[in-house]
């Protein structure tokens, strides 16, 4: 008769302890300095708790590398794609320091002390392990410390985590990226260095004019989102293969300007078949060569725009999302109402609209008394 249940081994240097319980596999590791008595009952009491839990509904102690497939499976498909993608990141470089390199610990036995050493060796190191040869940005790393604490979440939610290790570490900090705003006139220069490119020359004024999202927004507007009689754009929530990052609908207004171009657009493209029919895409490739199939949605216009920045020989720096940017901060710069403004944006709290007032200057110029100033100027005159 066997003095305990599943199986044990020596593992490198370590005990493992294999059990089955509820149909699922659970592994465990124990030092290898342990005689063999102790792993045996440690075996009997893991094997105890399993059955405990698993009679309760619960899922058993995991390993690490289980708990983000649990992750991955469960909370990652309902994300908007660009962050799908950058947890992608995150998860990987998860996967090659705990997994590959730690040896897959139990998620119980991650401690905060592990978080810590886990982000000193992701400043030097790529997702893959690889070195970087610079160091991260501690904006890059604070996003992979939010990412591990929604896992060590969801491992609180069920039950194989007493307390969150993640939130016991410090965030890292850094001095955070300042959006470049362009003033009316760089806003004309980018658009004119567009010209001649009618997708991409669209695509920036929907940017600069509406203050849409990029490419979670923007690049999947259809056709039957263009309200021209009431003058609206209607952002869905979700459509098949994204989710916006509020997860709801709203509807943004078009400027004349932008109103009369999307009427020349459609002019020239809606009515146009690709192929055996019409592409339903406002943005869309318009002939099928290298890869791409004319009708299909423009799944991004990153190199495009680049190539337009330095044509109009703006700042590099200048990102696409510093559109949006731009269109909150000159709507509060004219006294639109902050409300209407959140409303628009799709910001989910006000005070996320009213932190644009800080990349705002003129309204400083209230400090100055204006009649002071105009006495001091009549005195040099005299």
């Amino acid at each position: 008769m066997a003095k305990h249940p599943g199986s044990i081994d020596r593992h490198g240097s370590r005990w493992r302890i294999r059990l089955s319980v509820g149909g699922r596999r659970h592994r465990f590791y124990l030092d290898g300095g342990l005689p063999e008595e102790e792993v045996e009952k440690s075996a009997r009491e893991k094997d105890t708790e399993l059955r405990r839990r698993n009679g309760r509904g619960l899922p058993g102690p995991m390993v690490f590398s289980e708990l983000l497939d649990r992750f991955e499976e469960t909370r990652v498909p309902s994300l908007a794609p660009r962050t799908r993608e950058t947890y992608g990141h995150s998860l990987e470089a998860f996967r090659t320091y705990f997994v590959s390199q730690g040896g897959d610990p139990m998620a119980h036995d991650v401690r905060p002390g592990h978080v810590q050493d886990f982000l000193h060796w992701r400043r030097s190191r790529s997702p893959n392990g690889e070195d970087r040869g610079s160091p991260l940005s501690a904006r890059s790393l604070a996003k992979d410390r939010a990412v591990l604490h929604a896992v060590f979440s969801l491992a609180e939610t069920l039950e194989v985590v007493q307390g969150n290790p993640v939130a016991k570490v410090t965030r890292p900090k850094g001095d955070a990226r300042e959006p470049l705003i362009l003033d009316a006139g760089q806003y004309e220069a980018l658009l004119r260095a567009c010209e001649g490119r009618p997708m991409l020359w669209l695509y920036v004024l929907v940017l600069g004019e509406t203050g849409v999202r990029c490419n979670s927004e923007a690049l999947w507007l259809r056709w039957e989102d263009v309200d021209f009689q009431r003058g609206f754009l209607t952002v869905e929530s979700v459509r098949k293969g994204r989710r916006t990052k509020s997860g709801k609908s709203r509807k943004v207004p078009m400027t004349p300007r932008l109103r009369k171009a999307l009427q020349d657009h459609a002019a020239a493209y809606r009515l146009v078949h690709c192929g055996d029919k019409r592409s339903p895409w406002v943005f869309h490739h318009t002939l099928t060569q290298r890869g791409a199939i004319a009708g299909n949605r423009l799944q991004s216009f990153h190199r495009a725009f680049a190539a337009a920045v330095k044509r109009a020989k703006l700042s590099v720096d200048l990102n696409q999302h510093d559109l949006r940017h731009r269109r909150v901060t000159t709507w509060l710069a004219e006294g639109k109402s902050p409300v209407l403004v959140q409303k628009a944006m799709g910001h989910a709290d006000l005070a996320t609209t009213m932190g644009y007032t800080h990349l705002l200057d003129d309204d400083l110029l209230a400090l100055v008394d204006t009649h002071e100033d105009q006495a001091i100027r009549a005195l040099a005159e005299r």
